[in-house]
C-alpha cells in the first residue's frame, strides 16, 4: 500500500475516532463542516477537545481560524489544532504560531502491514487482558487513564461515565485493559475504520511502567486483528518510541503535529 493511500487511511480514522464518543455526551459539541473539524467534549479537557481536517487558507479564512481557537480560549478549555500531512502541515503552522499557539514536538504516524509475517513478542508473566464490555470496565479504564496522565486528569473519569453505554455498545471502538492481581494497571482504545486498525490512549500506571504492561495489550490487539484478516495497522508516538515500535514492525510515514 503506497505512502498517500495510509496516511488517507489514518487520518480519516483520526477524524472519525476524535468525535465518536464526544457525540455520545449531552454537553458535547461536534462542527464537523468540508474544510474544517471542530469537537468540543464540554469539558476542560486537552485530550478531548479538538481542532483538525482542516483545508482552510489562512489567507482567506483567518476569521473561521480565529473563531475556533476563541471557541475554546473564552471558557478556558484547553484543545488541540491537529496538523496532518494532508489537512495542513506546512501551511497552517505559521499562523497558529502567530495566534499564540505552540507545538513542543511533532510524532511519527506508522503503519504495520498485518498481512505478512507474524506478530512477535512476549506477554509478561501475570498480566490478564480483557476487553471492555461492562460498565465497570468502562470505569476501570477510565481511572487508569486519568491517573497514567500528567498531572493526573479527573475530567477524563467525568467523559466516560457520560459515555460507558456507546463506549460498550459495538463499534469500530474498542476498550481493553490489563490486569495484574486483579488490579487494572493498563489501557489500550482501538479504532477500526476505513481499512485501518488505529492504535490510540495507551497507558499503564506509572508504579508499574517498564514492565511492559502497555505494549503487551498492544501486542494483543495486532493477533487479533491479523486472525480476524485486518490488513494494516497505525498509530502516532514520538521521536523515543520510535525504536521500540519499529522492533514490532511499525514503519514511519508521515508527521503529525498538535498545536495548542
Amino acid at each position: 500500500m503506497d505512502r498517500s493511500t495510509v496516511l488517507k487511511a489514518f487520518e480519516t480514522n483520526l477524524w472519525d475516532r476524535a468525535s465518536f464518543l464526544v457525540k455520545a455526551r449531552k454537553e458535547a459539541e461536534v462542527q464537523n463542516t468540508s474544510d474544517l473539524l471542530v469537537v468540543d467534549s464540554g469539558l476542560p479537557c486537552k485530550a478531548l477537545n479538538v481542532i483538525g481536517r482542516s483545508t482552510l487558507h489562512p489567507r482567506f479564512a483567518l476569521d473561521r481560524i480565529e473563531a475556533a481557537i476563541k471557541r475554546f480560549r473564552v471558557k478556558s478549555s484547553p484543545f488541540v489544532w491537529v496538523l496532518t500531512p494532508q489537512f495542513g502541515h506546512g501551511a497552517m503552522e505559521p499562523t497558529l504560531k502567530d495566534l499564540g499557539l505552540k507545538c513542543p514536538e511533532e510524532e511519527w504516524i506508522m503503519d504495520m502491514p498485518l498481512d505478512t509475517g507474524a506478530v512477535h513478542g512476549n506477554m509478561p508473566a501475570g498480566l490478564t487482558i480483557k476487553q471492555v464490555t461492562l460498565t465497570e470496565q468502562v470505569e476501570q479504564f477510565a481511572e487508569v487513564l486519568a491517573n497514567a496522565a500528567t498531572p493526573p486528569d479527573e475530567h477524563l473519569k467525568t467523559f466516560f461515565a457520560d459515555t460507558k453505554e456507546a463506549a460498550t455498545t459495538p463499534s469500530p471502538l474498542k476498550l481493553y485493559v490489563g490486569y495484574v492481581n486483579n488490579e487494572p494497571v493498563a489501557v489500550l482504545e482501538t479504532f477500526n475504520a476505513h481499512g485501518i486498525l488505529n492504535f490510540y490512549s495507551m497507558a499503564s500506571l506509572a508504579s508499574v511502567r517498564g514492565k511492559g504492561y502497555a505494549g503487551a495489550l498492544l501486542l494483543n490487539a495486532l493477533k487479533e486483528a491479523k486472525k480476524a484478516s485486518l490488513r494494516l495497522a497505525g498509530l502516532q508516538t514520538p521521536e523515543s518510541g520510535r525504536a521500540l515500535y519499529e522492533r514490532i514492525g511499525f514503519k514511519p510515514v508521515g508527521r503529525i503535529a498538535a498545536y495548542s
